[in-house]
């Protein structure tokens, strides 16, 4: 065996494996931008079209990847045709309980209550049906389940304290905005306006720069803040 030329090949495959990794994380790490900081659907769809957006990430996941951005615009004929792809393919049971995590928002936003109950019941099941080790992967997901399920289905603030809990404790903005959000949506179920207000507050801050900054301060300046319950991150 010529050992040169094997490690001469090997070389090459790792110098590649690391090129790949890194663009394919910059590619990521762009389209995040492009949806949750600059709030850009239009954009980010186009990316994930785009020669670099199919090198990275195959027909499955860019299907998957594009329902954040339909939610974003609101588009149900869309979002219906991604839920009803999900369903029809055959997907990792951590992938299938995330598209059914958006379908429970989707439901949420569009106040499709039964249904929305329904994909909850499906959530809950296949939770129960993975391994441990699985079940300890996706444990904060079904939990953000429960939460959109208590605010949005049930109408109840239960989780007020948990959600401002885990708001202080997450280190990124985003998150932690989105959590002080519904922080707030949970206080004002449970009619504590001064506690709402000043979730909301936190959440505006955490949310400084991106389109829903501006939805939070719009809602601080109504009397009796209608329409918290309305929106949806």
């Amino acid at each position: 065996m010529n050992w040169t030329i094997f490690w001469i090949i090997l070389i090459i495959g790792v110098i590649l494996y690391v090129a790949w990794m890194f663009y394919s994380q910059r590619e990521v790490a762009y389209l995040s931008i492009l949806l949750y900081r600059q709030g850009n659907a239009d954009a980010y769809l186009k990316e994930l079209d785009t020669f670099q957006g199919k090198l990275f990430f195959n027909k499955r996941l860019r299907s998957l990847m594009s329902i954040d951005a339909w939610m974003m615009k609101e588009d149900a004929q869309k979002l219906e045709e991604a839920f009803a792809y999900a369903r029809d393919h055959r997907l990792p049971m951590g992938d299938r309980l995330l598209v059914l995590q958006k379908e429970l928002v989707y439901c949420a936003q569009n106040e499709k209550t039964e249904r929305g109950e329904d994909v909850f019941d499906q959530i809950e099941k296949l939770y129960e049906s993975m391994g441990k080790k699985q079940q300890a992967k996706y444990a904060n997901a079904l939990q953000e389940c429960r939460y959109t399920s208590s605010i949005d289905f049930h109408k109840s603030g239960k989780f007020a304290d948990e959600l401002e809990k885990k708001a202080k404790e997450v280190k990124e903005d985003i998150p932690s905005g989105v959590y002080y959000y519904k922080a707030a949506q949970s206080w004002y179920l449970k009619k504590e306006t001064k506690k709402c207000r000043d979730d909301l507050e936190k959440a505006a801050q955490k949310l400084k720069g991106t389109p829903n900054e501006k939805i939070i301060r719009d809602l601080l300046n109504t009397k009796d803040l209608e329409g918290i319950l309305n929106v949806h991150f």
